[in-house]
Parts: structure tokens; sequence; C-alpha cells
């Protein structure tokens, strides 16, 4: 089994929760889904994550022109997938959320 390029995405983030604190720093996506089979991140985690995120730093960056209100609920939908299927479901991007960015008239 090969390693795909597309796979190998740099995050750079911090998640805490009241159970337990899981780093992550340039982690690839594998690295991440590990994390999920492990039970030691939710695809719930990541999306209030980036959310605190983007609200921290919008203000000044203007980046971000609109978030996906049902990106919570999505995310508890794969994680309730994931525990469902025993991980059988934790591959590629699955559970990890994305944000596109459109460059127009740059």
């Amino acid at each position: 089994m090969g390693t795909c390029s597309n796979q190998i995405a740099l995050l750079h983030l911090l998640v805490i929760s009241p159970s337990f604190a899981f780093e992550i720093k340039e982690a690839t996506v594998n690295q991440i889904q590990e994390a999920f089979m492990r039970k030691e991140l939710t695809s719930r985690d990541l999306v209030e994550f980036y959310l605190r995120e983007i609200n921290a730093l919008n203000l000044l960056l203007r980046a971000v022109l609109e978030v996906n209100p049902d990106a919570l609920d999505q995310a508890d939908r794969v994680d309730k997938e994931r525990e469902a299927t025993h991980g059988e479901c934790t591959k590629g991007l699955h559970g990890i959320p994305v944000l596109l960015k459109g460059n127009i008239a740059t």
C-alpha cells in the first residue's frame, strides 16, 4: 500500500478537552486518523478547534467568508459512524474538516 501525497496535510493545532490533552503538530492525515482510532481525538474536537481559531483570527485576517452552520452536527454524525463501524470508515479525509480557499481576483 503506497502513501498518497494528498494525505500529507500539514496541520498545526492544539486540541484540549476536559478529558484529555491531545497535541498534533505538523500531523499527517494518517496520524489524525490513527488518533481517531485510538479515541484520543474526535471530529467534533477538530471542528470546535477550527471554529475557535476562525473566531479568534478572522476579525484580523478576514479570510473566512462563511462557515457551514451544520459543521458540528456533521462532525457528531461522523463520530457516531466511526463508533458504529469500529473505525472501518476511518480513512483519508473522512471526518476531518476542510477549509476551501477561493482566490478570486487576486
